[in-house]
C-alpha cells in the first residue's frame, strides 16, 4: 500500500530534451576548463548535477543514518526482499533498483569488469560493509533489476548508505543527493531529529536547493498514542519547508 500512498497523485515520468543534455556536456566542459580540484566538493557537486540532467528515469534515493529501515522501505515498495537487510550497518554502495523483466544484479567494477548474476545475493560480496565498516574500494557501480510496475513506469530507487558512521559514506549520500528527483528522508520516532540529522537537512537539502523531500516516520508505533501524536506535530512543520516542488494536496509526512 505505501507505493500507492506514494505515487497516487504524482506522476514520475521526467521530461528528458536536448536542453538538460547540453547542460550536462557544458558542466563536464567547465571541469575541464577550469582545471577543478579533483578531490573539490565542487567537482563532485558539478558531476552530480550532470548526472541528474543526463539520467531519463525518475529518480527516488533514500537516506537516513544506519539502521532506520531504509532497506526495509524500499523492501516494502518493491514488495519483496531484494535489499539486504541486517543488523550491522550493510548498504555499502549507491544500489540503483531499475526496472528489469527477472530480478538480476550488475556489478560494474573500477577497471570496467562487469558482473552479471541472477537475484541479488551478489550484494553481500559487493555492496554490504567490510569488518571494517567500509566500502568496496574496487565498486563503481551497483544495480539492481526488478519486475515491478513502479520501475516499469520510470521510476528508479536509490538506496544509499547509512550517514552516521563514516565521512566516505557520508559524501557519496551527498553527492548523490543531487542526482535524484525526489528524497525519503526515514527519521526515528523514539530519537526524533538528532544534530546530525538537523545539520544534514540543513547543509545537505536546504542550502543546496533540495526541497522535493518525503519525510517517513519509522518505528512510530513503538510509541504511546499522545507521543505519537506529539511525533507527528513536531515533524509537520519541518515537512513543510520541502514541499514548494510537490504537487498541490501531495503528502509529503508519513
Amino acid at each position: 500500500m505505501i507505493d500507492c500512498l506514494l505515487f497516487s497523485n504524482f506522476n514520475p515520468m521526467k521530461n528528458i530534451d536536448e536542453n538538460l543534455i547540453n547542460i550536462s556536456k557544458t558542466l563536464n566542459n567547465a571541469i575541464e576548463v577550469l582545471a577543478i580540484d579533483e578531490n573539490s566538493s565542487l567537482k563532485r557537486d558539478i558531476l552530480s548535477l550532470g548526472n541528474y540532467c543526463e539520467n531519463q528515469n525518475f529518480r527516488l534515493a533514500v537516506f537516513a543514518p544506519f539502521n532506520y529501515g531504509k532497506s526495509t522501505l524500499l523492501n516494502a515498495l518493491l514488495g519483496e526482499k531484494t535489499l539486504p537487510i541486517d543488523l550491522i550497518p550493510t548498504t555499502g554502495a549507491a544500489i540503483y533498483v531499475k526496472y528489469g523483466e527477472q530480478l538480476k544484479t550488475k556489478i560494474t567494477l573500477n577497471n570496467n569488469k562487469i558482473i552479471e548474476e541472477e537475484g541479488t545475493n551478489i550484494l553481500k560480496k559487493y555492496a554490504t560493509l567490510d569488518d571494517n565498516r567500509c566500502m568496496n574500494q574496487e565498486v563503481k557501480s551497483v544495480e539492481v533489476y526488478c519486475n515491478h510496475s513502479l520501475l516499469k513506469m520510470g521510476v528508479e530507487f536509490l538506496d544509499l548508505p547509512g550517514t552516521n558512521d563514516r565521512e566516505e559514506q557520508n559524501k557519496l549520500v551527498k553527492d548523490q543527493l543531487l542526482t535524484s528527483d525526489l528524497i525519503i528522508q526515514v527519521v526515528d520516532a523514539r530519537k526524533l531529529m538528532t544534530l546530525e540529522e538537523r545539520e544534514n537537512f540543513r547543509d545537505w537539502l536546504l542550502n543546496r536547493g533540495i526541497n522535493s523531500v518525503i519525510l517517513v516516520i519509522n518505528f512510530l508505533n513503538l510509541l504511546e498514542p499522545q507521543e505519537q501524536k506529539d511525533v507527528y506535530y513536531r515533524l509537520r512543520f519541518v515537512a513543510e519547508s520541502f514541499r514548494s516542488n510537490l504537487p498541490s494536496g501531495f503528502s509529503n509526512l508519513y
